[in-house]
């Protein structure tokens, strides 16, 4: 959330919304499950381009260093291409 505030402000945006008010809005959720989680667990096409790779683009050109935002985007892909991967050995 912080590298992705840091692209906000990079492009002259101010969020509503902290990164406290955010946790504790999703604290008070309780336990769920997002719904790129739900996505895969169902094995619908996850929207992690629209998500996160876009986060990660702007970042990029914009110059916005996002390790932490890169790797959860890698492992992520990664989960997704192995589903994929194992879904096609069953055919």
């Amino acid at each position: 959330m912080i590298e992705t505030e840091a692209v906000a402000a990079k492009l002259g945006i101010e969020l509503p919304v902290s990164i406290d008010q955010r946790m504790a809005g999703a604290e008070k959720v309780g336990a769920h499950k997002t719904s790129m989680l739900q996505d895969f667990e169902a094995g619908r096409p996850m929207e992690l381009e629209a998500v996160v790779g876009a986060v990660v683009e702007l970042g990029d050109r914009l110059g916005v260093p996002m390790p932490s935002t890169r790797a959860v985007y890698a492992c992520a892909r990664l989960l997704d291409d192995n589903r994929g991967r194992r879904a096609g050995m069953r055919t």
